[in-house]
């Protein structure tokens, strides 16, 4: 029995050591050496990341002509001098379409100016910023002067992340 149990002692102390080894690279000092310091390098490589989120939807009613949502850029990490982009880009240029027949409506970004083109920059997060948000306020006035059907008008927004 005390066999065994020396033998597992020696197994956990064995396991529990940590294991050294030498690389070809490693300096070694001795007392013979000239030198008699040594210096190495400590390293991490960060990647690039960031975490962009958008709105699920909007949905205009007859009561509700302007819509609030919010976008949000935080987790972020750059290579210094790095910013990151976030563009909107409408299918139909800022219409929700049901065939040929269609309803207006802007895009607004922190309610400070109309987006009038399509493709437009709407966030910008520099490196070392960490995060960013901007508020979108969606807003139609229900012009039907070129809604000739019934049925759903819609529109899709692309949001394109891109880092320079």
């Amino acid at each position: 029995m005390i066999k065994i149990l020396s033998v597992i002692m020696l197994a956990i102390i064995a396991l529990g050591m940590p294991i050294i080894s030498l690389a070809a690279e490693d300096e070694i000092i001795t007392q013979d050496s000239e030198e008699k310091s040594g210096k190495i390098t400590v390293d991490y490589n960060m990647g690039v990341t960031y975490t962009v989120t958008i709105p699920a939807s909007v949905t205009f009613t007859d009561a509700e002509k302007t819509v609030e949502r919010g976008l949000l850029v935080d987790n972020v990490s750059l290579n210094e001098g790095s910013i990151l982009n976030v563009n909107v880009a409408s299918l139909n240029t800022f219409q929700m379409r049901n065939g040929e027949a269609y309803i207006d409506y802007d895009l607004r970004v922190n309610y400070d100016y109309t987006l009038g083109e399509n493709d437009i920059n709407i966030l910008t997060v520099e490196a070392g910023e960490g995060s960013g948000w901007v508020v979108l306020y969606f807003v139609t006035e229900l012009e039907k002067d070129n809604a000739f059907y019934a049925g759903k008008y819609t529109d899709t927004l692309t949001f394109t992340i891109t880092i320079d």
